[in-house]
């Protein structure tokens, strides 16, 4: 019997550890940021150095709660499906986009920075990918196994549960460029979700997640420091039904061969 079995609490609400976690996540980041940092490239760094610290604390709670080899952190790149690449390339997609929208000429490279955009990206993919598709989807999961489609319950929830997040940028933000923010997360988690319930990976999920934060960062660290423009309607309609098309729609799928082979166990 695992430890989520153990705990009758976790039994009766499985959802509330999940949204403990994240809001305390969030709560951490706010303080962090109330810190006077000389630069948004300084900041950026305090919060990436808190997401890798709290990668292992959400390592920790894996393994409390029997979870880790379920998430495939220490599964060889050699028992991924074979097909898994054609898994992740329609996400990638969305790097692409964000790389071909790039305004070159505004650009300006040197080592510091180089490294800061690496280290923030591949921090943002550990962090999101571990917390939200390693815990909260795998433990999910194992609560509402008993239930028809468990695997699509728990997708779907901590894709919600990711999207409903961003709702704490309303302190800085107002609600036209927010709401889209919540929705293009949510949609995104699906995808995640998908990936890591096909590959039985986690690392798929953090390399394409990393990916996509590195090409869509690339003006924040190599170009001049801005105020985050305002963006329109037609452009926030357009960007979602880009990401249903190429993240949640083969993230649905790929969730299906996933329920199906646990129900064919």
């Amino acid at each position: 019997m695992n430890q989520i079995s153990k705990q009758s609490w976790v039994r009766r609400y499985p959802i509330l550890l999940p949204v403990l976690l994240i809001a305390g996540s969030i709560g951490l980041f706010k303080l962090i940021g109330l810190y006077p940092y000389r630069s948004r490239f300084a900041d950026d760094m305090a919060h990436s150095s808190a997401q890798l610290l709290l990668c292992l604390c959400l390592l920790w709670l894996l393994r409390r709660f029997d979870l880790f080899e379920q998430t495939g952190l220490t599964k060889p790149m050699s028992q991924w499906p074979r097909k898994w690449p054609l898994a992740v390339i329609p996400m990638a997609m969305i790097g692409l986009i964000n790389l071909l929208s790039t305004d070159w000429s505004q650009l300006s490279f040197d080592a510091i920075r180089l490294g800061g955009w690496i280290y923030n990206s591949l921090s943002t993919g550990l962090f999101e990918e571990i917390l939200l598709r390693g815990f909260c989807f795998y433990f999910l999961l194992q609560c509402w196994r008993e239930r028809k489609n468990a695997l699509f319950l728990a997708a779907f929830a901590q894709a919600l549960i990711f999207g409903l997040a961003h709702l704490s940028n309303l302190q800085h933000n107002p609600a036209s460029e927010v709401i889209p923010q919540v929705i293009y997360a949510t949609l995104l988690g699906i995808g995640f979700a998908g990936i890591m319930a096909y590959t039985k990976s986690i690392w798929p999920a953090i390399a394409i997640h990393s990916l996509i934060n590195a090409m869509g960062d690339v003006t924040t660290f190599f170009g001049p420091e801005q105020t985050d423009n305002v963006g329109n309607a037609s452009g926030y309609v357009a960007a979602i039904l880009i990401i249903f098309m190429v993240s949640t729609a083969p993230g649905l799928y790929l969730l299906h061969l996933g329920q199906k082979q646990l129900a064919q166990r």
